[in-house]
């Protein structure tokens, strides 16, 4: 047991003396002739004695203040822009937009519609002298081209458009020795002695507004019609 536990009590039962109060706390046998120990000394003011709270005052916790060293955004352009945003202190980008997408690639200007689609190259056209009977015909949205091709094999004619500006057809058609002009859409027939395998390349000259992309080719009884619509 501390001697502290009843302290204002042991003061007061020694007569307010602090050297009484230790001697009954450490010799508390009143026979012990140290019980009540004879000191020649000013007595204490003893239950006169004003207590003193003591309040602990509680620590004030600083708060910590961060520093924030904003760095300049780098940027390709000439312009760098570093911007508070309020409590995330974040560092803004630059004020250049980015960069537009490139533009779409041109449409290709020489271009193959038959047999099948494809893109191909400028080259030189060589007319020959002999080719099957053609016509083409032009109208104000579309553009036709009428070819008779008796006993032509359809995986041996070729369809280009050069630069945007010129049909061309070739390939191997068959050389009658005695037809002549075959009236449109009529199926041919005939009764020529010599048909001989041909090569030809004929070209037209397409209106300026043409639109290429949509071009269709039908090859049907010896007939092959080529349209193009126009803008």
């Amino acid at each position: 047991m501390s001697m502290f536990s009843k302290f204002d009590k042991d003061l007061k039962c020694a007569d307010g003396c602090l050297h009484k109060a230790a001697d009954m706390f450490f010799h508390p046998i009143k026979e012990d002739i140290f019980h009540k120990w004879d000191t020649n000394h000013p007595p204490f003011p003893g239950p006169k004695l004003t207590k003193v709270r003591l309040e602990c005052k509680e620590e004030v916790k600083k708060e910590e203040v961060k520093v924030v060293v904003k760095e300049e955004v780098k940027c390709t352009c000439t312009e760098t822009v570093v911007k508070d945003c309020g409590d995330c202190h974040c560092c803004c980008t630059c004020k250049c937009e980015p960069a537009p997408p490139p533009p779409p690639p041109p449409p290709p200007s020489s271009v193959r519609i038959y047999p099948c689609f494809k893109v191909i190259g400028k080259y030189e056209i060589v007319e020959t002298e002999w080719f099957p009977t053609m016509k083409d015909y032009s109208a104000d949205k579309v553009w036709q081209l009428h070819a008779y091709l008796p006993d032509a094999a359809k995986d041996k004619i070729i369809i280009d458009i050069i630069e945007k500006t010129t049909l061309v057809i070739h390939g191997e058609g068959v050389f009658h020795s005695h037809c002549g002009m075959w009236p449109e859409h009529v199926e041919h027939c005939c009764d020529c002695t010599r048909k001989d395998p041909t090569p030809f390349c004929k070209k037209f000259a397409l209106p300026a507004n043409c639109k290429i992309e949509e071009a269709r080719v039908e090859f049907e009884k010896e007939v092959l019609v080529v349209r193009i619509q126009r803008g």
